[in-house]
């Protein structure tokens, strides 16, 4: 059975290298076959250029994964994506007629706008991936105007998704719970599951220190080193300010402490605030753009992963760098509010929750951490567990197989 998977990120990026295809490729051992359309930024296709992209296409067809994308438009911003939608919405048209589409897979509220028009007139199942409550989200990140008017259109096709999908999955049970509360939700049954960004356990290898690692630390200046790691995006929802203050604090405990942010993002900005924070550069190490491919080993490279995230309006958010440390056997540093993550931290013993971004919290949190960090490997032993009951992608498979398969009974 053909299934049609939507998303407006874009498969040249590491989101759903990580986030998507684990899950398609193993979902085509449980007898279905996609086809993907995603949305490339224009100077993703540069950077990959003909070449990369015909293999990628040629080695997901033969894995009976289809990838169609289209472009990314940026600006102006709201008239851009509306645009992308409309086209979305001819493309997806033809794409389930002449494919013969059973099912589809939308991955969040952006996409599965344009299957509003269409689930009038198309005889298709419809998944809602809804991937956290966007306008709320946006709103918190300062992007987006609370109650204006982007914000209520995306709230009033987010309304309409839960109403005509034949399945939903979240990201969190804290989503899970909210929905429940939606009086034009609650009393819908159909299929629903928690299905939290997930990670390769496989590929995060918790083991020792091999020969690789020890190389790659040496060459990075880092041996003898404590390393606080931050991998991701600056700015906007993650606090960098907040990040170099806990690491002052940790610095003033561990002197052999360095601070390692991996970002594709201009690391200027990071120089700048550290200067201004009057952090001496020498302590931090900056890794500007790695491929997701080499993301496993700088994660073995972590004594500790931080991520401070803004937690206004973030119940429906399930970090993905949560799982990629765990499953490396790195305990994390957070702040409370964002999803599960702080339940699942103190429950497990696997990091530390900072209460307040305040001097005194940063030094409670150290503490904290060190006493943990004196577990040794029972510590490791205990992220790799949790990683393993809570945040493997194989259940994830698993559940999406599940929902598939009632969706797929009652497929016309």
């Amino acid at each position: 059975m053909k299934v049609l998977f939507l998303s407006y990120n874009g498969l040249l990026e590491p989101i759903l290298t990580s986030q998507a295809l684990p899950y398609l490729r193993d979902l085509t051992k449980e007898g279905y076959e996609f086809v993907l359309v995603t949305y490339e930024k224009k100077r993703d296709l540069l950077m990959a250029g003909k070449v990369r992209i015909r293999d990628l296409k040629d080695r997901l067809a033969s894995e009976k994964i289809e990838w169609i994308y289209l472009r990314y438009h940026k600006a102006p911003r709201v008239l851009a994506t509306i645009f992308d939608l409309l086209v979305g919405v001819f493309v997806t048209f033809y794409l389930v007629v002449s494919r013969k589409i059973k099912i589809v897979h939308l991955r969040g509220v952006t996409p599965g706008t344009i299957m509003i028009p269409l689930s009038k007139v198309l005889k298709v199942k419809i998944l809602f991936d809804m991937r956290g409550r966007l306008a709320e989200e946006m709103a918190a990140g300062g992007l987006w105007k609370e109650n204006g008017s982007t914000f209520n259109m995306v709230k009033r096709a987010e309304k309409h998704l839960l109403q005509i999908s034949d399945a939903v999955t979240v990201l969190t049970k804290k989503h899970f719970e909210y929905n429940k509360g939606l009086d034009y939700f609650a009393k819908r049954d159909i299929p629903t599951d928690v299905i939290p960004c997930c990670v390769d356990i496989a590929k995060f290898d918790y083991s020792g220190q091999d020969e690789d690692i020890s190389k790659l630390k040496a060459s990075l200046g880092l041996k003898g080193k404590f390393v606080l790691l931050y991998p991701g995006k600056i700015g906007t929802f993650y606090l960098l300010d907040e990040m170099l203050g806990f690491f002052k604090a940790i610095a003033d405990i561990i002197p052999e402490t360095v601070f390692m942010v991996i970002t594709p993002d201009d690391p200027a900005i990071i120089t700048e605030r550290v200067h201004k924070l009057g952090i001496d550069m020498d302590r931090i190490k900056v890794v500007h753009n790695a491929p997701f491919d080499d993301m496993p080993r700088y994660m073995r490279l972590a004594d500790a992963g931080i991520f401070f995230i803004s937690a206004y309006n973030k119940l429906g958010s399930s970090p993905i760098k949560m799982g990629e440390f765990l499953a490396s056997g790195v305990p994390v540093i957070i702040n409370p509010g964002v999803g599960d993550t702080e339940e699942m931290v103190r429950e497990n013993r696997v990091g530390v929750v900072v209460k307040n971004f305040s001097e005194n919290d940063y030094l409670n949190a150290v503490e904290e951490l060190c006493k943990l960090k004196s577990d040794g490997e029972g510590l490791k032993a205990r992220c790799r567990k949790t990683a393993e009951d809570h945040l493997s992608y194989k259940d994830g498979v698993n559940k999406y197989a599940g929902i598939y398969n009632i969706l797929a009974g009652g497929a016309k």
